[in-house]
């Protein structure tokens, strides 16, 4: 069993955490502005969820 790693989704998941953290931080409000507190949360919810997918994407196990 051979594990490698998928570069593409791990820049994704990189960007996307980076998203969600300067998210938390009010950062990112330098570059968007949100119209509400609601909808922060949800980009930070969906920047955190598209992280979690794309880095569970770059791993792939390959069997021989």
């Amino acid at each position: 069993m051979k594990i490698t790693l998928n570069i593409k989704p791990l820049i994704v998941a990189i960007v996307s955490f980076a998203l969600a953290y300067m998210t938390v931080t009010y950062k990112i409000d330098e570059y968007i502005t949100f119209a509400g507190e609601d909808n922060a949360l949800a980009f930070f919810i969906m920047s955190s969820s598209l992280g979690m997918l794309s880095l569970f994407a770059s791993f792939e196990k390959i069997s021989k």
